[in-house]
């Protein structure tokens, strides 16, 4: 093992008490976070010569160039703080839940007449949230049968009893809804059932949700005699025919134990540097469900099991509504008691972690094993996984091309519309050949309206994407800066306004001294601010310096919302930079007529990622056409990054050049599958936004 000085000193002064202690790269980064009983045994047992450590221990002490611990006074605590840590921090060799914003909670409103929502977080507002559940999807059909049952509402509608009257707010539709039409909701909207019986209604859900469905038939059988013996025969045949369809549904539940008690069962395995988990929820004796959930485990074998599991432990249970006493789990892991506190600390219950050895609660686990494997196996498509074959084809495709550099980012990019409207765009990342979704960004397209113009809009596309990067290389040695006394007879010179009031605040961008264009901020008030007097020195024009100083002046105000009123023929491009047409324009802004009136909302646009790295490749979707557009943005913004465009029709390979030169390859080809497969991805994306789109 090479010698690290500073790791060496902090191995001298570490403290023999509870702790977390953070591994650092050669940058300065934070690739590993753990924790210890002892964090000097612990931590000291990694550099310890001769000692056997897995594959993927022995990388992250051969990239760990730094050592850093916090002590603290329990293991609980060390336990508590380790978990925080990973998850603000995200370190390379930690095992973290792949958070692909999958999950989802039941939500059940606190209302006089509460709603049933899917949401995707849980909120501070007494609500009651169950879950979290993988697959909304099937949380929606799931609600759907329940709901055949159970009329409860779902609307938008706020409604509360005011006395003996119902009172509605917050009209979002019309009502009653064809719900109540159909027999499919209560419809407390119209008064058509009491508090008490709405209440009846949103329990039997909750009952069932929760496998408590024995309650609910013997409930509903007990309302059907009542009925009965009442003579009101029609509203007993009801009953009957709810009877009926609870009964359908719970047989498709296996009894899994005799004895009724709640447990969840959880099992996994370990594959290509991914943990892949199933849980099975039993309530009352029943499977009432399962949840899969995928971890990143880089370089992690089956040797590392105990710390992939505590991982999901602790990841799962923080963010479960759901807890129960009994949690059965396939292995050991250490300080297993210490673990049993963090989750009963999320919960203030008792519970407790069981390694069953035999019987039916270990046949349970074997059935969660099995499981999890095929989970796995639908999840690991090969072209997903980086691999030999992966490898190759980006190697190729950066010979093919005669690219210097190699090929670690693929951008491709395409269009979608519905004849001419709905217009998106799409952005999907490939590195080392396979796809980095969290990378992926889709865009709503501004400056093509109502009409087809798939060139237009890839270039409004890549002229967003690439913007940041173009301004940062060109104007390197530009400085902004506020206006001062010797700028302001150069102000005077191009502007009318008087640079030395204080209605405005002025500012100047220069090169080496020379002034090449200036900018103003108007503030009315704390919620409404006006760029104004963009102006740029003629030799200057048609370099995006205009764009540069409208993003660095609204960087010095601390609305955030910046409005810009415009010429018609100007409005593309502030359109271009992120601002939006306002409905409503603010009253100190309206004497300001037959100008177009724009907002850029600054919490739309955070530092994003994605668009801070440069990609070795870009490709487009389509032939010679989008490809002169593509070369037409980047010849503008002084790109100069490989470009090429994929043409489906007979899948010819473009490439920019005085000719517009195809390649056409053989279809078994390993670079043109893998260029299929980008476009393919930037299609399917694109399509999705779209139709996501037509349905609001």
């Amino acid at each position: 093992m090479p010698e690290k000085s500073k790791i060496t000193k902090s191995l001298k002064t570490i403290s023999g008490s509870p702790g977390v202690y953070k591994m650092l790269d050669e940058e300065g980064r934070v690739i590993y976070v753990g924790k210890a009983k002892n964090l000097s045994k612990r931590v000291k047992q990694y550099f310890q010569k001769g000692y056997q450590h897995s594959t993927r221990t022995q990388k992250l002490v051969e990239k760990a160039h730094d050592l850093q611990t916090i002590a603290v006074d329990s293991e609980l605590e060390a336990t508590i703080l380790e978990h925080n840590l990973i998850k603000q921090l995200q370190p390379k060799y930690n095992v973290i839940m792949k958070d692909d914003k999958n999950f989802v909670y039941i939500k059940i409103t606190e209302e006089d007449f509460p709603r049933i929502q899917i949401v995707r977080k849980i909120e501070k507002d007494n609500a009651k949230y169950i879950g979290p559940k993988t697959a909304a999807h099937q949380v929606r059909e799931t609600l759907k049968v329940i709901k055949k049952v159970f009329p409860f509402r779902h609307c938008g509608l706020e409604i509360e009893m005011k006395g003996k009257k119902v009172k509605v707010s917050k009209k979002v539709i019309k009502y009653p809804c064809l719900d109540y039409y159909i027999k499919s909701c209560a419809a407390p909207c119209i008064g058509n059932c009491t508090k008490e019986e709405y209440r009846e209604i949103i329990k039997g859900v909750e009952d069932f949700l929760q496998g408590k469905a024995e309650d609910i038939t013997k409930n509903l059988h007990n309302k059907m005699m009542e009925a009965a013996t009442e003579k009101k025969f029609e509203k007993a045949g009801r009953i009957r025919d709810k009877i009926k369809k609870v009964e359908q549904i719970l047989e498709k539940q296996k009894v899994a134990d005799a004895k009724g008690e709640h447990k969840d069962i959880i099992n996994y395995c370990i594959t290509q540097s991914r943990a892949y988990f199933n849980l099975f929820q039993i309530r009352d004796g029943k499977l009432i469900g399962q949840e899969n959930f995928i971890l990143n485990a880089k370089d992690a074998d089956e040797t590392e099991s105990t710390e992939v599991l505590e991982a999901f432990l602790k990841q799962y249970y923080e963010i479960a509504t759901d807890i129960p006493k009994e949690i059965l789990i396939p292995h050991e892991i250490e300080r297993i008691k210490a673990l049993e506190e963090f989750i009963q600390n999320q919960t203030k219950l008792k519970t407790k972690l069981i390694i069953p050895k035999k019987g039916i609660k270990n046949k349970l686990l074997e059935m969660s094993l099995k499981n999890a494997r095929i989970f796995a196996d639908r999840n690991k498509p090969s072209w997903q996984q980086e691999s030999e074959l992966t490898k190759n084809a980006v190697e190729q495709l950066q010979k093919l091309l005669k690219i210097k550099t190699p090929l670690k980012r693929i951008e491709c990019y395409d269009i979608s519309h519905l004849s001419g409207t709905d217009t998106v765009g799409s952005m999907i990342v490939f590195e080392k050949g396979v796809p980095k979704k969290d990378m992926y960004r889709k865009f709503q397209i501004k400056t093509v309206q109502n009409k087809p113009d798939d060139y237009k809009s890839m270039e409004e596309v890549l002229y967003r994407r690439f913007l940041k990067i173009a301004l940062e290389n060109r104007f390197k040695d530009y400085e902004f800066k506020k206006a001062g006394k010797k700028d302001f007879n150069f102000i005077k010179e191009h502007d009318k306004n008087d640079p030395t009031t204080k209605e405005r605040q002025w500012y100047i961008i220069e090169q080496k001294k020379a002034q090449k264009g200036f900018i103003a901020i108007k503030e009315y008030s704390e919620k409404v601010v006006e760029l104004k007097s963009l102006w740029i020195k003629k030799e200057e024009r048609g370099h995006k310096l205009g764009h540069l100083l409208i993003k660095k002046a609204m960087e010095k105000t601390k609305a955030k919302r910046v409005y810009a009123i415009c010429k018609p023929e100007l409005k593309d491009y502030y359109l271009l930079i992120g601002f939006e047409e306002i409905k409503t324009t603010p009253k100190e802004l309206k004497m300001q007529k037959g100008k177009c009136h724009l907002v850029y909302d600054k919490a739309k646009h955070k530092v994003d990622k994605s668009f801070s790295k440069s990609p070795d490749l870009i490709v487009i979707d389509g032939g010679k056409g989008q490809l002169s557009s593509a070369g037409k943005i980047f010849s503008q913004l002084g790109i100069k990054i490989p470009y090429i465009s994929l043409a489906k029709r007979l899948e010819e390979i473009f490439v920019p050049s005085p000719k517009l030169t195809s390649i056409r390859l053989d279809a078994n080809n390993e670079a043109l599958k893998l260029l299929q497969r980008a476009r393919d991805e930037a299609h399917r994306f694109a399509i999705s936004y779209q139709k996501k789109l037509r349905k609001f």
